[in-house]
């Protein structure tokens, strides 16, 4: 019989990687969620949602056509919610003070973003920035989100301490700076 711990032990790793996506999808129950990183844990998400029977829906974003086929492969993509799109690296220069810029190397999963207007949860779990030539620190679609809903979500990130620091709002952190693009609902403590 599968009940909400069987679905627990399959979202949720042994060192408590998910918990934070894991409790936030039991206790609000996001109608649609969005997935950079689409894989093993949009296939349990998806599970656990369905098992929830509230009406929410996810879809997961992979740019890496070896690990989508892995993933097909495995039965991962059973619900046809695993989508292969392209990547771009891209430069975000924020005006910090008059006349002095920062910049930013990141990556941007590249769909149409109409696609998406409903999200009220967002997950990055990918890319592994280090596959990259450019060193690049963050995923920017989370940012790209909000701009065009014109208001904050909540997220998890899937260690990334980069991408953590980009979204963070400790200042004093490189590459943070102090946006505002909603709650983390990760757990900090494992991952420091």
């Amino acid at each position: 019989m599968k009940n909400l711990e069987y679905y627990k032990s399959k979202v949720v790793a042994e060192d408590g990687k998910y918990l934070g996506a894991y409790n936030h999808i039991v206790k609000n129950k996001p109608k649609f969620i969005v997935e950079y990183g689409g894989g093993k844990s949009t296939y349990d998400l998806t599970e656990l949602v369905n098992f929830l029977d509230y009406g929410g829906k996810i879809v997961g974003y992979e740019c890496n056509s070896y690990w989508y086929n892995d993933h097909i492969e495995k039965g991962w993509n059973k619900h046809n919610n695993i989508k292969l799109v392209d990547i771009v690296e891209d430069i975000y220069q924020p005006v910090v003070e008059e006349y002095h810029y920062a910049k930013v190397s990141g990556v941007r999963y590249i769909h149409q973003i109409e696609d998406i207007k409903e999200v009220d949860f967002v997950i990055i779990d990918g890319p592994d920035l280090r596959d990259f030539e450019s060193d690049p620190s963050t995923t920017f679609n989370l940012m790209d989100i909000v701009d065009y809903l014109g208001y904050t979500i909540p997220y998890f990130i899937d260690g990334r301490s980069g991408t953590r620091n980009f979204y963070g709002n400790n200042t004093k952190l490189p590459n943070c700076f102090g946006l505002d693009y909603g709650t983390d609902v990760g757990d900090f403590k494992l991952w420091n």
